[in-house]
């Protein structure tokens, strides 16, 4: 059969403009690659992604489970992201007993200057941490499931703390008590909106990276008798 040499000149040029201008997804994809081997370095290795329609698969191989939230928290945070799969499974020694994870997560609890989160309770099964008892505040609880995480053969960790503190102070008081402590930063804290319902916090506005971001979710987290807090800030564009 004839070489069609016009059908192959056609199929070079659709490919030069593939590169030229990827397919929003490889683009996707390729960002999500690069983003996860700049911050992760060697833990990423053995992770794979793959996005469709905006959709993101994660698949592959880690070490830690913190290692699993951390790939996934870089992903969702990548341009054009809709959603994350996320199947990344977490590499298991069958030296690693429940028990074994259990002491770990204790003492790793016991070994932080944050004294408050010493008294965590905690119980191993399968692999899976639960943690129990009560803090003060939404910031504690959320270093302690940090911690967990970060423990070796720990598959998943399941939150049970209690935070003792919500319902003793009104809406108005902690937002704020919100207000106050932003203005000890030096964020621009007038750019950020807030409002509080029930105990649940929402915040919005612009700052200008994703650092200031993260600063502002952690005081908010930090205030007695917020129950939850919701992020809708915005990081200005340059």
């Amino acid at each position: 059969m004839a070489h069609n040499k016009k059908t192959d000149y056609r199929n070079q040029i659709e490919s030069y403009r593939n590169q030229i201008n990827p397919a929003p997804d490889d683009e996707i994809t390729a960002n999500i690659h690069e983003k996860l081997h700049e911050k992760m370095q060697a833990s990423a290795m053995d992770i794979k992604a793959f996005s469709r329609n905006g959709y993101v698969h994660l698949s592959g191989i880690v070490d830690l489970y913190s290692e699993k939230k951390y790939a996934e928290e870089i992903a969702i945070h990548t341009e054009g992201v809709k959603g994350i799969e996320n199947k990344i499974t977490v590499a298991m020694d069958s030296n690693i007993t429940d028990k074994h994870i259990e002491k770990d997560v204790i003492d790793k609890l016991r070994e932080q200057p944050n004294n408050s989160i010493a008294g965590v309770g905690v119980k191993v099964t399968d692999g899976v941490v639960n943690l129990m008892g009560t803090l003060s505040n939404l910031k504690d609880s959320n270093q302690a499931m940090r911690i967990a995480s970060n423990a070796r053969g720990v598959k998943d960790v399941v939150s049970n703390i209690n935070i003792g503190t919500v319902g003793e102070y009104t809406d108005t008081s902690i937002s704020n008590k919100i207000v106050q402590e932003l203005s000890n930063t030096d964020l621009s804290f007038k750019d950020i909106g807030r409002s509080v319902s029930g105990g649940v916090v929402t915040l919005s506005g612009y700052l200008n990276s994703k650092e200031e971001v993260e600063v502002a979710t952690e005081i908010a987290m930090s205030i007695e008798g917020v129950r939850k807090v919701r992020n809708h800030i915005k990081i200005r564009r340059k």
